[in-house]
């Protein structure tokens, strides 16, 4: 792949995931040795992978199987035609937004007027909304068979409109401020996308717990990837009930070129990339010892940090299994590379003779929780 300039351009992941390397590929990039085949037991979005762009068989693992389960439809055109109906749907939530606008408008003018009550914004957000939907532009947006539960998204956009006049109002009641026209309308869209990315979370989270039949597997995974792109900062959160409850991204989402994300899965580079991969859903030791790497493999090793969150996709992993990990690491004919974030118990795993061990700063993107510091050593950790 290359840009207009001619120049070599990296092929970006196809998915956010939490902890990937795709950014700071350059700081470790010199150390990577040569090799016939490329193995990694913990893909998540394999920023590496792309970066790299072996040409030799790889052997690429993750332990969440809607991962795995999604990279396995590269090259579906089944898969593909579900995608660009929410690419489709995306564009139009939009619009719809734009033909509603100005009546929502004047529904926020008189709340915040006090000329109507909370209980009359209700009414009337659902009045506008459901008076457009018969318009035929927007047919595949309203299709029940793309919804699959049409009265929910209803709800979800109306109650997230709901949410947002009202917040907006507060805001502007307490803080004597004046939203601009143009303010309060990328609010409504907000709202709309919002209310959209939460339909779509419900459903992935009802299809999970069987709540939900007759979902193909192409639709289900091109849920999971919307609620996957328009999720805020690409993180990872369950609530008791095993429930994906990570919010919409914001404001900063609502311009999100969906196209360009799904063009990118089933383009030609891609897809040849993936022809040469084999795709494994099992426990980091389990597809080790089935792989049996060789002295002429390379294996990029990007685990869960050692820190009190480290839960991904609901797939936990301890000190246990860092221990597991660095067992099985110190014993393998392969080189291998660990990039991990340093901690005095990583460290102390990996200080061994014939380890080499050299380290980066990185900079976080996203605090998760609050619990990481936003900048952090990094360890380089090599047997090679």
């Amino acid at each position: 792949m290359k840009d207009l300039k001619g120049r070599v351009k990296l092929q970006k992941p196809l998915i956010k995931w939490t902890g990937g390397k795709f950014k700071e590929f350059k700081n470790f990039k010199k150390h990577i040795p040569n090799f016939d085949r490329y193995i990694e037991p913990f893909f998540g979005g394999g920023g590496v992978f792309f970066a790299l762009n072996p040409k030799c068989n790889s052997y690429a693992n993750d332990k969440s199987t809607d991962l795995i389960n999604f990279y396995k439809q590269i090259g579906n055109i089944n898969f593909r035609n579900e995608l660009y109906k929410f690419i489709e749907a995306w564009d139009l939530i939009k619009k719809f937004s734009s033909i509603t606008n100005s009546e929502i408008l004047m529904i926020y003018d008189d709340y915040f007027n006090n000329v109507i009550e909370k209980d009359d914004v209700s009414y009337l957000i659902r009045a506008v909304v459901l008076t457009h939907i018969d318009n035929n532009e927007y047919e595949k947006l309203f299709d029940n068979e793309f919804l699959i539960d049409f009265d929910n998204f209803i709800s979800e956009i109306v109650k997230n409109l709901i949410s947002k006049i009202n917040r907006v109002v507060n805001i502007s009641r307490k803080e004597s401020r004046n939203f601009s026209n143009e303010e309060i309308g990328i609010h409504i869209e907000t709202a709309y996308k919002s209310g959209f990315y939460i339909h779509f979370r419900t459903l992935m989270n009802k299809i999970r717990k069987s709540e939900l039949n007759n979902i193909t597997n192409e639709k289900f995974l091109a849920i999971w990837y919307i609620v996957r792109e328009l999720c805020y900062g690409s993180m990872f959160r369950f609530n008791k009930s095993g429930e994906f409850n990570i919010p919409y991204g914001g404001i900063a989402y609502n311009k999100k070129n969906l196209k360009q994300k799904v063009d990118a899965i089933f383009s030609d580079d891609v897809i040849n990339l993936f022809s040469k991969t084999k795709l494994y859903n099992l426990d980091f030791e389990d597809f080790i010892n089935e792989i049996k790497p060789i002295s002429s493999d390379f294996m990029f090793i990007d685990p869960p940090y050692d820190s009190n969150f480290s839960e991904y996709d609901q797939n936990s992993f301890t000190r246990n299994d860092q221990i597991r990990l660095a067992n099985i690491l110190l014993k393998t004919e392969a080189k291998w590379m660990l990039v991990i974030k340093n901690t005095e118990f990583i460290y102390s795993l990996y200080d061994k003779k014939g380890i080499n061990i050299t380290s980066f700063d990185k900079l976080y993107t996203y605090n998760v929780r609050g619990r990481n510091s936003r900048e952090a050593k990094h360890l380089i950790i090599m047997n090679y």
